[in-house]
């Protein structure tokens, strides 16, 4: 099975990369650029995984991992930058976040989480 991923984040390069990091086959990867995009794909589709920005211009990847916890349908992964590693620890304990990367992240370490997540 396929693990379905939700990809939120406003920089377009990063929404490349996670394409190139999730290929078809053994990824179903779905891209959003806003806060707004991603709310619409959550409410009209299932995902296994969330990863997610914190910061849009409409607004927090907070809003988007809030209400994909509420809809119970998976995990998620935040990935941020400008914050001290145990604001960003801590922050991950409160909303329930899997893992908490801050940016220049290692691509190693997301592509580990995320392949434990897919049963690799």
């Amino acid at each position: 099975m396929e693990l379905r991923i939700l990809a939120a984040d406003e920089e377009k390069s990063m929404l490349a990369l996670y394409g190139l990091m999730f290929p078809p086959g053994r990824y179903t990867l779905t891209l959003a650029s806003s806060v707004k995009d991603a709310l619409r794909l959550m409410d009209s589709g299932m995902y296994d995984l969330l990863i997610s920005d914190l910061l849009f211009p409409d607004g927090t990847g907070l809003e988007l991992i809030r209400r994909f916890r509420e809809q119970g349908t998976g995990r998620s992964i935040l990935v941020t930058g400008s914050m001290p590693p145990e604001t960003l620890s801590q922050l991950a304990r409160k909303e329930g976040i899997i893992k908490a990367f801050g940016k220049p992240f290692d691509l190693g370490g997301l592509a580990r989480v995320v392949q434990s997540l897919a049963g690799a």
